[in-house]
């Protein structure tokens, strides 16, 4: 569901398939950890997401707050996972692209 990868100074968390509740509390812990503990820039890769839920928004605005500029940004984001960040004003606070 989520690898991590540090690139160019850089954490890349790649996620995949269904970001539903059930998915986002499973991985919610250790993707907080990965981050908190890098302190590093941090991006997410969301080329192979085909859904989010608003437990995955929580997630990523978890993940902002323990980066070091409150900042993350989202890559590869398919049209109908960008709405959903644009529909909870998430994309005014964070790089969607």
């Amino acid at each position: 569901m989520v690898k991590y990868e540090e690139v160019e100074g850089c954490l890349v968390c790649y996620f995949e398939g269904r970001m539903d509740t059930v998915a986002s509390m499973k991985i919610e812990d250790d993707v907080f950890d990965q981050v908190l503990r890098r302190r590093l820039p941090t991006v997410f890769d969301l080329k192979d997401v085909t859904f989010v839920s608003s437990a995955f928004f929580r997630i990523c605005l978890k993940a902002a707050r323990a980066t070091n500029e409150m900042k993350i940004t989202m890559i590869n984001t398919p049209p109908l996972v960008r709405e959903g960040f644009r529909i909870t004003g998430l994309d005014a606070i964070m790089d969607v692209k």
